[in-house]
């Protein structure tokens, strides 16, 4: 009897210590959760102007009439998504325990002023004196790295990307900014397409009749010129011919010049003074169509026919 009191002293003793542990991993848990507070307390809309330093560049954005521009690049408009994208993650920043404090550590996490991989300046108002000053280090995983706000010792570990940190122009630079939208009317070398209900036919200006319109090769070319994305803006304009494109978006026309030259391609439009490079993709897609090549083919059956059978044969062979 006296060893069954004794056994069960011993579990209820082991039960209490779980109890206790429990209780003050629960109780650790919660107060670390309490202590977190946000790296970067700023306001977004108050927001003025970002600078990024990485990687011997460095890039300036700046908020004039409420619209994020890059001084660099004449004042093109910022990449919004990408921007808005950034301002959340760095807001979402939360601070836990750091893991280190030390000197030495910052250069070790490659966080000190001498030593960074990114370093970040977020501006509330003009003037030379940052709100709030981010340097990103080296990742200890996936998706994180070790920041330390300046003039603080303490280095974290964070949920952040240095890829989100892009110190060029270029990388922050609105790429569809020459997108036409929505088209109804497009004006080429040697033809003029308009949309109606029936989707894209040649114009009848003269009362004449036209040929059908392959609506494949309509929808691609509208569609290259709707999506149209640049890469990069040019400081030098190309000093070879540009071909010239009118298209109508609503009420709003514009005209788009192309050219190309020493195998790069290029794009402007009445609205902007500068040309910008455009991939060689969205180059053909536009310039490989005249009115020949928009024209509908019409086939025979027989040649259909033909098309379909060697189609199966060639499938048939393949899977042979």
């Amino acid at each position: 009897m006296k060893n069954l009191q004794m056994a069960l002293s011993g579990v209820l003793a082991l039960q209490l210590v779980l109890a206790a542990g429990l209780f003050w991993e629960s109780s650790s848990r919660q107060q670390a959760q309490t202590q977190q507070t946000q790296l970067v307390q700023a306001e977004t809309d108050a927001l003025q102007r970002l600078e990024i330093v990485g990687d011997d560049q460095s890039v300036a954005l700046v908020r004039k009439d409420g619209q994020w521009q890059l001084p660099e690049l004449h004042n093109l408009p910022v990449n919004s998504d990408k921007l808005d994208t950034l301002l959340e993650k760095l807001t979402a920043l939360k601070s836990n325990w750091p893991i280190a404090t030390s000197n030495s550590a910052r250069e070790r996490f490659e966080v000190a002023e001498n030593k960074f991989r990114k370093h970040v300046k977020l501006y509330t108002a003009e003037g030379n004196d940052p709100a709030l000053e981010l340097f990103v280090g080296t990742s200890p995983g996936f998706r994180k790295v070790h920041v330390r706000r300046a003039g603080d010792d303490a280095i974290y570990a964070v949920a952040l990307n240095s890829f989100d940190l892009p110190s060029t122009a270029d990388s922050w630079l609105d790429k569809t900014l020459l997108a036409a939208g929505d088209l109804t009317r497009i004006q080429g070398p040697d033809y003029t397409l308009e949309k109606g209900e029936d989707g894209w036919a040649f114009s009848a200006d003269n009362g004449e009749e036209t040929p059908a319109v392959d609506p494949g090769k309509a929808r691609e070319l509208a569609a290259a010129l709707e999506k149209l994305r640049i890469t990069k803006a040019v400081d030098e304009a190309p000093e070879v011919e540009a071909t010239e494109f009118v298209v109508r978006s609503g009420d709003d026309e514009r005209r788009y010049h192309f050219a190309s030259a020493d195998d790069k391609y290029y794009v402007r439009r009445d609205d902007r003074d500068q040309f910008f490079e455009i991939a060689k993709y969205d180059f053909d897609r536009v310039m490989d169509k005249r009115h020949q090549d928009l024209v509908l083919i019409e086939r025979d059956e027989e040649e259909q026919t033909a098309e379909q059978e060697s189609s199966s044969t060639e499938e048939e062979g393949t899977e042979s």
